[in-house]
């Protein structure tokens, strides 16, 4: 596990009387290119993200990587405030608070640059196998895709970077994933025979607050916070470093 320390304690105990600082503790996973360490801190445009409003709210934040599955039973256990960057889904909706969003981005489809094919529709894939991520937020939106398409071939595996390599070694036919991943992951893999093909729709990204546990008031001022940074055009400029989307626009009057 690596933790990554805000360094805000000292600076922030100028403007902010060090009992009213609220502490905040959020777990992440290595998700490139949204999160990732880097020389030994927690870096990548999910982090900065959380950084700069833990700054501008007062408060005093660490960010811990770590396993996912070991991350999301920290949160679940209570041991810590938070997780980022996660996308919406009913069943943690149950046990967590979705703050605004924080990342736009965009599930689609990756093939062979060799295949030429223009891909206009779902049924575009049809009779194809596809790779995915999973079990996980992905997999379930390409299992959706199947039952409108049931010609699609689903193979899974339990890491991107698997399902990567086997379109670029011709075992698959396409890969579906997040599209900004995808290409982080090309890079990673110095893969060049890959292209993306097709989105298929856009999500946002969000952190979540652990329910019965982080205080509404912290988390109504870390959204304040957030939707101020956006409104400036502060946290756009932490995206556009990264060439991540903007869930919000900024404020031009």
């Amino acid at each position: 596990m690596k933790t990554s320390s805000l360094g805000l304690f000292f600076a922030l105990s100028i403007f902010y009387p060090i009992t009213n600082a609220a502490s905040l503790t959020f777990n992440t996973q290595d998700f490139r290119p949204f999160t990732y360490q880097q020389d030994d801190i927690v870096a990548g445009p999910g982090a900065e993200l959380v950084e700069l409003i833990c700054q501008s709210a007062g408060f005093d934040c660490s960010i811990n990587l770590m396993n996912w599955g070991q991350a999301q039973q920290e949160a679940k256990d209570k041991k810590v405030d938070g997780l980022f960057v996660i996308g919406w889904n009913e069943k943690r909706s149950e046990w967590l608070h979705y703050s605004l969003p924080i990342i736009n981005t965009q599930y689609g489809f990756f093939v062979q640059e060799s295949n030429t094919k223009a891909y206009t529709t779902l049924t575009s894939f049809a009779d194809h196998i596809v790779g995915v991520f999973g079990p996980s937020n992905t997999s379930k939106s390409l299992e959706k895709i199947q039952k409108a398409v049931p010609s699609l071939k689903i193979s899974m595996a339990p890491d991107d970077l698997i399902s990567f390599q086997m379109l670029s070694d011709g075992k698959v036919e396409a890969v579906y994933s997040n599209r900004d991943v995808g290409l982080e992951i090309l890079k990673q893999l110095k893969i060049s025979n890959v292209r993306y093909a097709w989105r298929h729709k856009t999500l946002n990204y969000y952190i979540g607050f652990v329910k019965h546990h982080t205080s509404r008031r912290i988390i109504n001022d870390f959204n304040k916070t957030l939707k101020t940074l956006y409104r400036s055009g502060e946290a756009q400029k932490i995206l556009a470093k990264y060439q991540i989307d903007s869930p919000m626009e900024a404020d031009t009057q």
